[in-house]
């Protein structure tokens, strides 16, 4: 307006002063008074008003162009002058103006006015004709120019109300957001920059959720900076700026120290220049979760703690899930058997059957049930137990734990148990044996000293009682010996003291031992067989464990030969060996009861009724004196034949035996 009323000034100073033949001072006043009714009607805040400039269009073009003091061109020449005047005025109403009653007389005065210039040029005949050429006809551009314009501005008013009803609608879902909403919500709006870049995040608003949570008012918080508010609020070094500008997310986690929280941001665009922003307070869930974690944690250590192998098994006996370890013997991966079914991987089809019931019954009944199922793996069988526990509806959880070691310790410990209830009945058989073996020979000592003492006893006969008397206190003593290396043995305190050991004399001392104690009632007789005939033949060993051993072998044979020959020595086996042995022509041993015949306290039961036996400690003591002197007690034997014990014994610097030298 200020423009318009300065250019219609200048306009009518310079006809005025320059181009009084163009000066029509009615007019160009009309102008400067309309403009300056506009520019007025502005300053006062009525921008409508000064609308109303249009209405002096009519005057202006009449005192331009009819009126008698005009010195413009005849009004047939201006017609068309006028006509853009109107046209211009029209647009100006419609660019600024709704369609409304201004605009609708603003049209008609323009068009009488038309009518009233036509016929003021007398071209009327012209211009009202039937047969006229329409597209020269001044009305028929003001027509058209007036329905365009009224389309424009219709078209222009239903946009608009749409745009603006959009708005509206757009506050109030702002407004009841921040009136329902109770998490801290803040509303932000971006100034833009030519490009479209974003140069600054103002606070427009906050509801009383974000005042009550960050203890902020409203009138504190707005027109603030973003990063500075947020920054002063949560008390740390995080760019919020990076969060709504460089990186934008629309969801974020946050954590704020001052407060000692989580909070879930949630940004929402509605245009480029406004956005809501939602803080949901997550610490809880955040507590949750990390007992949760830490719950799962301690399970999860609990499982990688325990060998056993947990499946997840449904009601169709598939496998949902599975924790396998600890057993590298099976070779399995959980990418095989997950999807599969109990018949189709790990079991054999009956064991399929009963796991698919034990599944049932777990499931239908809420029960435990427990199986146990043997796997063949890398040439070996493993035992397993499965247990099986209700999960859900539809599944269970089982746990299959390897017994295999279990099983076979159960397995030893039963034999163990067995082994040693038999000892147990073995020892006490030894104590009443050894009690009985005692007094047998302690009551005929004892009869023969007081037989002895008797006045009148040849001299034969004293010889014959001594002699007895030898023999049984002979068999006491070595009862005796037995009993106490059996106690070293089962303490583990016998010792090998290795020494030389002239094995020729070795011999030669036990057939003098034993030839008197050869019972006169029997046909039995004693030979020694010595393979080397020297004087100066051994090797280094223990003299008294290898003595003890022949001893034993030797009144063992004496004790079950009735007749017959008892033949003990060596034989030279090579430069490495040699082999002892004590051999008879005895009864021989039953194949049933060689595996046996070395056992603590074991005696035949044969022997025992023609009590015959003794203790049933002397080849078990043999036994582990030999393995002592680092060879093994063998046995060859034959019922009604005779038995041969024999062992090898290493060579250690040996002297006078035949030597292979390479």
């Amino acid at each position: 307006m200020a423009a318009g009323l300065v250019f219609t000034l200048a306009t009518l100073i310079y006809k005025q002063l320059f181009r009084t033949d163009l000066a029509n001072p009615v007019a160009d006043i009309i102008s400067v008074l309309a403009f300056v009714g506009a520019f007025l009607s502005v300053r006062q805040g009525k921008p409508d008003l000064s609308l109303n400039i249009v209405f002096f269009i009519p005057l202006i073009s009449y005192f331009s162009y009819l009126a008698d003091f005009s010195n413009s061109n005849p009004p047939a020449e201006t017609l068309f002058s006028a006509m853009w005047w109107f046209i211009a005025g029209i647009f100006f109403l419609a660019f600024y103006s709704a369609v409304n009653f201004r605009f609708v007389l603003f049209m008609a005065s323009g068009l009488v006015y038309m009518v009233y210039h036509i016929f003021e040029a007398n071209q009327s005949d012209r211009f009202f004709s039937a047969i006229q050429n329409f597209s020269d006809n001044p009305l028929t551009g003001m027509v058209i120019a007036f329905s365009g314009a009224t389309l424009v501005r219709l078209s222009f008013d239903k946009r608009y109300n749409i745009l603006h009803e959009e708005q509206l609608s757009f506050e109030r879902q702002i407004n009841e957001t921040f009136q329902t909403v109770k998490q801290p919500l803040v509303q932000i709006n971006a100034s833009r920059d030519h490009a479209g870049n974003i140069t600054l995040l103002q606070i427009e608003k906050v509801n009383h959720a974000f005042e009550s949570q960050f203890k902020m008012p409203f009138q504190e918080a707005k027109n603030q900076e973003l990063n500075y508010l947020f920054g002063l609020i949560f008390k740390n070094s995080f760019n919020w700026n990076d969060l709504f500008i460089l990186n934008p997310r629309q969801q974020s986690e946050i954590y704020s120290p001052y407060h000692d929280k989580w909070f879930n941001l949630n940004i929402f665009w509605f245009n480029p220049y406004i956005c809501i922003c939602i803080f949901y307070d997550v610490s809880q869930e955040k507590k949750e979760l990390k007992a949760l974690k830490e719950t799962r944690d301690r399970y999860m250590a609990l499982i990688e703690a325990i060998p056993d192998i947990f499946f997840v098994i449904d009601r169709e006996g598939t496998y949902e899930d599975l924790v396998f370890k600890g057993q590298s013997d099976l070779r399995l991966e959980a990418g095989e058997i997950i999807g599969s079914t109990i018949f189709d991987v790990g079991f054999p089809k009956n064991m399929s059957r009963k796991i698919f019931e034990c599944i049932h019954r777990a499931i239908d009944n809420d029960s435990i049930e427990t199986i146990e199922y043997a796997l063949e793996a890398n040439n070996t069988t493993l035992l397993f137990e499965m247990r099986l526990a209700r999960l859900n509806d539809n599944a269970v959880i089982s746990i299959a734990r390897d017994i295999t070691r279990r099983k076979k310790a159960e397995f030893e410990l039963e034999k163990a148990k067995i082994r040693a209830e038999e000892a147990v009945a073995l020892k006490s058989r030894f104590l009443a044996n050894l009690s009985h073996d005692i007094r047998t020979p302690m009551n005929i000592i004892i009869g023969l000293t007081k037989l002895l003492a008797e006045p009148g006893l040849s001299d034969f006969e004293k010889e014959d009682f001594i002699h007895e008397v030898s023999i049984h206190g002979y068999q006491l003593l070595s009862m005796i010996d037995n009993t106490i290396y059996l106690s070293k043995i089962e303490t583990n305190t016998m010792e090998v003291g290795l020494a030389y050991c002239n094995i020729n004399q070795l011999l030669r001392d036990l057939y003098n031992q034993f030839y008197p104690l050869m019972p006169d009632n029997r046909d039995l007789q004693l030979k020694m067989s010595a393979a080397i005939q020297a004087e100066e033949v051994g090797f280094e060993t223990d003299p008294v464990l290898l003595r003890q051993t022949l001893h034993l072998l030797l009144e063992n044979a004496i004790k079950f030969t009735n007749e017959g020959i008892i033949r003990f020595g060596y034989n030279n086996k090579g430069s490495s060996t040699v082999e002892f042995f004590v051999e008879d022509t005895g009864p021989g041993i039953p194949e049933d009861e060689k595996e046996n015949i070395f056992l603590r306290f074991y005696v035949i039961e044969k022997d025992r009724t023609a009590q015959k036996a003794g203790a049933g400690i002397g080849l078990s003591v043999a036994q582990h004196f030999v393995a002592l002197l680092g060879g093994t007690l063998n046995l060859t034997t034959e019922v009604n034949k005779g038995s041969r014990f024999w062992f090898e014994l290493p060579l250690a610097n040996p002297k006078g035996f035949m030597r292979i030298i390479s």
